[in-house]
């Protein structure tokens, strides 16, 4: 324990002190806050896909070949399922025409629409098409960006775009089909399921369900190409075939043969699968008895 320790447990800081230090108004407006958050928490609890539906830009990111420096994203607060688009500009008219084509296209009118305060999403373009659809637009407060669940989906995306570019920043929108499946098939940890399961009722089929599934795949019964082949039986067949003609000797062991009849080349053979093969040669004399 050190001087300063022994001092300060001796002579404690009065109250006075305490309100000093506590009043420092350099402190106050530097210093990051330690407390605890201030107030309950406000859930939102959906009772269907697509009611609630929270939308925002992520950008500017390093403008790729096609010219896209923004990504869009949706986000279903019920089954956490995520639409995302990578666009040029983060505009009104950008956001109003993904709201058409890949939110109500596909799954409706979201009831609530959940946004930050950003000019597109302020726009009279942007709330007029909202009108017209039929939803309800909702604002998050300022400085408080948790309302609004795609900020969580900003944080998952943006880890796996730097997971997948490495070096390559310009290419990040070539990965957005593939980081966008991986969100849909993954379990959240606030539903403990899958979105596609909480949206369709069944998980997606991927590449790895198809390579582990148990194989029930088996051969037909072939059936015998001629009366002959069925009446044959391998009990009772030769043992051996020929006759050949040993045409070159490959080494010790090893004898490349010739069929005697066709003069076809049989292949190498060895030894020990050989037997050599007798004839009787009438021509020769018989042997003179003495």
């Amino acid at each position: 324990m050190d001087y300063c320790t022994l001092w300060m447990t001796k002579y404690p800081l009065s109250s006075d002190a305490k309100k000093y230090v506590a009043s420092c108004s350099v402190c106050q407006f530097t210093k990051p806050s330690q407390r605890k958050p201030t107030g309950l928490m406000v859930p939102i609890c959906p009772q269907r896909p697509w009611e609630y539906t929270g939308v925002d830009f992520v950008g500017p990111l390093p403008r790729t070949p096609c010219g896209n420096a923004y990504i869009l994203i949706f986000v279903d607060y019920f089954s956490k399922w995520v639409e995302v688009s990578a666009v040029r500009e983060a505009t009104a008219q950008v956001a109003a025409s993904k709201l058409l084509s890949e939110v109500f296209a596909w799954h409706g009118t979201p009831t609530y629409l959940i946004s930050d305060r950003g000019s597109p999403f302020v726009s009279e373009l942007f709330n007029h098409v909202l009108t017209t659809l039929g939803s309800e637009h909702r604002l998050t407060t300022a400085y408080h960006p948790q309302t609004n669940a795609t900020e969580r989906v900003n944080w998952s995306l943006k880890t796996a775009i730097r997971a997948y570019v490495g070096t390559k920043h310009t290419a990040w929108d070539r990965y957005l089909a593939q980081i966008c499946f991986a969100l849909r098939t993954s379990s959240h940890e606030s539903t403990g399921h899958s979105p596609s399961m909480l949206l369709y009722g069944r998980e997606l089929t991927t590449p790895l369900d198809i390579i582990t599934q148990p194989n029930t795949f088996s051969f037909p019964t072939i059936p015998p190409r001629s009366d002959a082949l069925a009446n044959f039986t391998a009990k009772l067949a030769p043992l051996y075939t020929g006759p050949y003609r040993v045409t070159k000797k490959m080494s010790e062991v090893n004898y490349r043969l010739t069929d005697v009849s066709t003069e076809a080349d049989a292949g190498v053979f060895h030894v020990a699968n050989m037997l050599p093969f007798r004839t009787w040669d009438t021509s020769e004399p018989e042997p003179q008895e003495c």
